[in-house]
């Protein structure tokens, strides 16, 4: 097994058992199975950097030449996303879902193992491509923007979930486990806030060598570009709401959900436009 096959093995072990031991510790509240869920989620995000790293080194390309590997990068910028915000917010509760949503990515990229070779001059167009700094930033922006707005999607949904058991008065016990309404609402914002303009950022960068006739003809009509703008839509409606018609926050939470299944879409769908190999 190569080193970055050792890394990759370690860090699916370390974000399952991260996961795992943050439901554990929402179920019956240990702390000290929240402390051994904190720093198996950093074990793994640092195994993780450790496998991409070592992964670049022995293929001497960018991480993201291939939908494997830009499924892998995801997982570890959801990882860091969820760190970061536990950091910040101690928004533990997301963390099974965080976790366990990157543990499943790294196994979906290794269950796509390799990817379809194009001809050489495909090959070599797009060697140039990503040998460009420009289009290396329109891939890790729109990857760090999905990471935040899968983390939004989480709190929207503990935001609906703990809505429902105040309005239903059922099941309040477990309100002393899950953080305020207020907390959970305005970390989603923040995270859209960071997302967004990393979203914009990458579709601006893509459009950069777009202009120039960098990308191949129908560039502007591929699936992946136009779901791209679309997502682009969701959030910017999702500020908008927020922000300036005052919707209340089950309304802008409902945006949050609909707008993650399109996010995981931009990784899945086939496009002719985006393929790096």
């Amino acid at each position: 097994m190569t080193g970055s096959g050792l890394c990759l093995t370690l860090t699916v072990i370390l974000y399952l058992a991260g996961a795992a031991l943050l439901a554990a510790n929402l179920l019956l509240r240990r702390p000290l199975l929240l402390t051994i869920g904190r720093i198996a989620g950093i074990g793994g995000a640092l195994c993780h950097f450790a496998a991409i790293g070592l992964r670049c080194m022995e293929l001497h390309r960018a991480p993201f030449t291939s939908p494997a590997e830009s499924l892998s990068l995801l997982a570890w910028s959801l990882a860091i996303a969820f760190l970061i915000t536990e950091a910040f917010w101690k928004l533990s509760v997301a963390g099974p879902f965080a976790l366990g949503l990157s543990f499943l990515l790294v196994l979906l990229g290794a269950a796509l193992g390799g990817h379809h070779a194009p001809g050489a001059n495909v090959a070599d167009h797009h060697e140039e491509l990503l040998a460009s700094n420009v289009i290396s930033l329109h891939i890790t922006a729109i990857i760090a923007s999905i990471a935040a707005f899968v983390l939004a999607f989480c709190c929207a949904a503990f935001y609906l979930i703990e809505h429902r058991i105040l309005k239903s008065k059922n099941g309040l016990k477990w309100l002393d486990r899950l953080p305020s309404l207020r907390l959970i609402e305005s970390t989603a914002f923040t995270l859209v806030s960071i997302g967004f303009p990393l979203l914009t950022l990458g579709i601006l960068a893509g459009l950069t060598p777009a202009v120039r006739g960098g990308l191949p003809e129908g560039w502007l009509t591929d699936p992946k570009t136009l779901l791209a703008f679309m997502v682009w839509l969701i959030y910017g409606v999702y500020l908008i709401a927020r922000l300036v018609l005052n919707w209340t926050p089950v309304r802008t939470a409902g945006i949050l959900l609909a707008g993650l299944p399109l996010c995981l879409l931009l990784f899945l769908i086939p496009s002719n436009a985006h393929r790096f190999g």
